[in-house]
């Protein structure tokens, strides 16, 4: 299988994987909501039952407040003019008297549905009314026959007993309600520790299991962000020396003419004795001078430069920012003498050497391809030269087929 077919099918079944990390995550989220959801549920209808309770005990207990006060306004209003005569005490009377009707109704009215506490809310508008008729009774004998007579009015009808009657009715109304409005604050204060409870519970059985997972994705996310690397290096690198592959030179090469086409150059390198080197000493000398040959041109290129291997013994540097073909000339001399001078345990009847053709793309073309071709070229006129340059008997020593 090639190495893009199984970059294909491994990445898939990864995010798949992660795929099922995550749509457990899910789950176990969705499984938190809901049960809190219920639990909030439930809570919160109780909760609102004892809430609106505890509002309409409010309510009632401010009504009845408000009625005693109606009450106790015009008795104040009465006494105080009961005794002086004085116009200016009938003022909260009246006032008092014109409020009655309407604060007992209104009593009334918060007490409907309620069986018990309607029957005492009737005695206690019946009692006020007769309580507020003998007030009237009395102010008008007062006005009229003088304080002597609406005395004995007072004593004879006994309206301090009719008074205190609804006093105690009130208070026992009143006690009813504070015991409800006590026991409804209870009642929601616990139903917040419950959800308070319930919330903590779901979230401490359904939270491990979370943040396992999330640590499982994290692990998951890192070992696959490093395999991915890895896989990106192997698919653009070769594999024995480390240098880029033929596929990801061109691609480099390609995207360097784009950006600058005139500043571009190329070395070929094909070396010379290697054939010789793998059919007589195999090939694990030939892959030990090549790791050489890959570790010299990159001490040797400039900084920016790329070498690649193109596969065999070919070789090729990609120099970028090249402002002439000398400065090409001036890098392949210093790669043909850095590679005369390789010298490894078990080659000592054997030289290494090489041949390095250059192109520049303002003189051989602006295309990766039509590059190469003319590196190439360069490269096998250069071995031509250096076979004629040399004697025989060196050239039987030095085999320069590749």
């Amino acid at each position: 299988m090639r190495l893009h077919e199984t970059v294909v099918c491994k990445l898939p079944s990864f995010v798949h994987y992660l795929e099922a990390k995550i749509a457990l995550v899910a789950i176990l989220l969705a499984v938190l909501c809901g049960v809190g959801s219920y639990g909030l549920y439930v809570q919160l209808d109780t909760s609102q039952t004892a809430t609106e309770t505890l509002l309409r005990a409010n309510v009632r207990a401010r009504r009845l407040t408000e009625a005693l006060s109606v009450l106790q306004d015009a008795e104040t209003g009465q006494r105080g003019f009961l005794l002086t005569g004085r116009t200016d005490y009938l003022e909260p009377y009246d006032r008092a008297l014109q409020m009655v009707d309407r604060t007992f109704a209104n009593l009334q009215a918060e007490y409907v549905g309620s069986n018990l506490g309607m029957v005492t809310v009737i005695s206690i508008t019946e009692k006020a009314h007769v309580r507020i008729a003998l007030l009237r009774k009395t102010v008008e004998v007062r006005r009229q026959q003088g304080f002597e007579p609406a005395l004995q009015l007072v004593v004879k009808e006994n309206g301090k007993r009719v008074m205190d009657n609804i006093r105690q009715e009130m208070r026992h109304l009143l006690e009813a309600e504070q015991t409800i409005i006590d026991r409804n604050l209870l009642r929601t204060r616990s139903i917040a520790e419950r959800n308070v409870g319930l919330w903590l519970g779901a979230a401490c059985v359904v939270m491990p299991p979370i943040a396992f997972c999330l640590l499982l994705a994290v692990r998951d996310a890192r070992r696959g962000r490093r395999q991915s690397v890895h896989l990106s290096h192997v698919s653009s690198h070769d594999a024995l020396t480390g240098l880029l592959n033929r596929v990801e030179l061109l691609s480099r090469l390609e995207e360097a003419l784009a950006q600058r086409p005139g500043a571009v150059g190329v070395l070929y390198l094909d070396l010379n004795g290697f054939k010789a080197i793998n059919d007589e000493l195999g090939h694990a000398m030939g892959d030990r001078v090549l790791m050489e040959v890959a570790y010299r041109l990159r001490a040797t290129m400039r900084p920016g430069d790329t070498a690649a291997r193109l596969g065999g013994d070919e070789f090729v540097i990609l120099v970028e920012d090249c402002s002439d073909r000398s400065a090409l000339d001036v890098l392949a001399a210093r790669v043909e003498a850095a590679l005369e001078s390789i010298s490894l345990p078990g080659l000592q009847q054997h030289r290494i050497g090489g041949s390095v053709g250059s192109a520049f793309s303002a003189e051989d073309g602006t295309s990766a391809a039509s590059l190469i071709a003319a590196a190439d070229t360069a490269m096998y006129a250069r071995k031509m030269h250096m076979r004629r340059a040399k004697p025989v008997q060196s050239q039987q020593a030095l085999p320069l087929t590749a």
